[in-house]
Formats: structure tokens, C-alpha cells, sequence
């Protein structure tokens, strides 16, 4: 791990910690069978609220889901056309062990076949780089092309900007890095203009990118899905894919939302803004706490679609 300060260390001291669960759950379930009273009911408290905390621990981290999306873009163009897109973003390898392993994401990227791969950035969480080519290594393994941009934390918002190293390691495994890049893509089934844009918070994005006005299907990848409020009129996107909310990791029913502004599908899912649908992934690994609840890690499988103008 590299640039990691005692808010880390605080993060690390509760990741370790949380092993307790094995020592002190077998003791509150002994107090549930051989108390009575109010030493009973507490301890079934105690255990109730350790193991859900064990589940978001230990449990929900493992559990890798894959989820069918069908879009269909409401504009027409000169050509019909179908696409399928893969889309996994935030993996955070780093400073939590039990982040999802990019071999395991690979393997079920693979099992979608889709005709290429979205990858919205935030890859580290405090990893060194000299551990990027050994954690990274399984994206060769991903059949389809491999189109990404980088995150906040990738850029050291918050953290060391690693950007430099990431360029570098990134492309050698077989990932085209589009940050402020347009590209012109097409085969038997479709032809779409993907334009890649850099994070939001590093204040350097491209958004002339999207002045002009196309005959194919326009879509954006980039990091955080705020990026839609900066459009201005004049620029055109058919569909913006992006990550950065974790889907808010750790959801709890009301709460989550009202602490953190992330809510339904501003949070997870389609929505549209300013006349662009966006779609936001809910990533696979984690900052904060070393948890997800109600979150599991996620790889989003965008069927989308568009018909042609008669």
C-alpha cells in the first residue's frame, strides 16, 4: 500500500478486527442458551447485529452477481443497429483483502459474452504499483475489448495520483484507456461513436467532445455520473455509463439515503437527465468500510439497441 494516512490505519484496525466476530459470536450464542432475563435478550441483540455486520464483511464481498439490462435509445439513426456491453467499474484493490478478485470478474465477463467491456475507472484503493501488474493481471483473460477511464481515486482524489503508473500497467494487459478520447466503433451489428471522458473532480475534461452532432449513437464513459450536470446546450450523448456510488455500499433501509444523497437510480440503475440516459453500475469492491450490505458486487450487462430513421 502506498500514501495511506491514520484515517487508513483506522480503516485497517477495523478490517482486522472484525475476525472478533468468530471469538465473540460463539460466546453471545452460549449466553442466549444458558442466560436468562435481560443477560438473554441482550446477548441475542449483541448477536443479531455482529452477524449482519459479519454478512457485510464476510459474505456479501464474495458474492459476485451479473444483471441483464435492455435499452433501447429512443432516437433513430441512419442505421438500425444492437450492441452488448459488459459494465464493471470501482474494483478498489488496495487496502481491503476481501475485495472482489479480478480474476473472478473476468471469468463472469466472460460467461456474458458481450461485444466489448466498459471499465469506469477507480481501480486502486492505497495499492502500490509495484502490485498493479500481479492484481491486474486476469484482464488479459477478458475475451472482448476492454474500453476504461480512470476514477477519482486513480487521479489521488483522495490519495497519491497514481494515474502515471496506471497508464502504463493498464494498456499492457490489453485495456484501450480512453480518458478525453473518441472513438469510432463498428461490425457486423452496429456503429456507435464512444467518447471516454476524464474524472470529474480532475477538473480536465474534454466535454467539446460532445458539440457535434452525429449520424450513429453516441455514448460516453466516465467515472462519475455528475458529469451530466456540466453538459452544456450544444452537446449530444445518447447514453453515458458510469460508476463512482458504489450503489452506496452499504444500504440501510432510508438511512443510506438520507445521509449521502444516494438514492434509487441515481444511485444504481437507468435514469435520464438533460436528455441523456445514464446508466450507473454499482462497482465491486469498496472505500470506507470494508463492507457491502445489500450491494453485492455487480457486473451490468447493457443490451442496448437503436432503430434505424425511415
Amino acid at each position: 500500500m502506498t500514501g495511506i494516512g491514520p484515517l487508513e490505519w483506522i480503516k485497517l484496525a477495523i478490517y482486522y478486527a472484525s475476525y472478533g466476530y468468530f471469538i465473540a459470536a460463539p460466546i453471545a450464542l452460549w449466553l442466549c442458551s444458558r442466560r436468562h432475563g435481560a443477560l438473554r435478550y441482550l446477548s441475542a441483540a449483541f448477536l443479531t447485529v455482529i452477524s449482519l455486520f459479519a454478512y457485510g464483511r464476510f459474505v456479501e464481498p464474495r458474492i459476485l452477481v451479473t444483471a441483464e439490462h435492455a435499452i433501447a435509445l429512443e432516437e433513430c439513426f441512419e442505421k438500425a443497429g444492437a450492441v452488448r456491453i459488459a459494465v464493471f467499474s470501482d474494483t478498489h484493490n488496495g487496502l481491503f483483502g476481501n475485495a472482489m478478485p479480478i480474476a473472478r470478474i473476468a471469468a463472469a465477463v466472460n460467461d456474458s459474452r458481450p461485444d466489448m467491456v466498459f471499465v469506469p475507472g477507480d481501480y486502486i484503493y492505497f495499492l502500490h504499483p509495484h502490485r498493479f501488474e500481479k492484481t491486474f493481471r486476469s484482464f488479459e483473460e477478458i475475451k472482448a475489448p476492454v474500453f476504461a477511464v480512470l476514477g477519482n481515486h486513480d487521479l489521488g482524489l483522495p490519495g497519491p495520483d497514481l494515474s502515471a503508473p496506471l497508464n502504463q500497467v493498464l494498456p499492457s494487459l490489453g485495456i484501450h484507456m480512453i480518458d478525453n478520447k473518441p472513438l469510432s466503433l463498428s461490425n457486423s451489428g452496429f456503429a456507435l461513436e464512444l467518447v471516454g471522458l476524464s474524472d470529474q473532480w480532475g477538473l480536465n475534461q474534454e466535454l467539446s467532445l460532445l458539440e457535434s452532432k452525429i449520424d450513429e449513437p453516441r455514448l460516453v464513459l466516465t467515472h462519475n455520473p455528475a458529469t451530466v450536470r456540466d453538459f452544456r446546450p450544444g452537446m449530444h450523448a445518447d447514453l453515458l455509463v458510469a460508476g463512482h456510488t458504489h450503489g452506496g455500499q452499504i444500504q440501510l433501509p432510508f438511512l443510506t439515503c438520507l445521509l449521502t444523497g444516494v438514492c434509487g437510480d441515481i444511485a444504481y440503475g437507468l435514469r435520464e437527465q438533460k436528455g441523456v440516459k445514464i446508466f450507473t453500475t454499482s462497482g465491486t469492491g469498496m472505500v470506507g468500510l470494508p463492507m457491502r450490505f445489500r450491494v453485492p458486487p455487480r457486473i451490468d450487462v447493457l443490451s442496448l439497441a437503436w432503430r434505424a430513421c425511415e
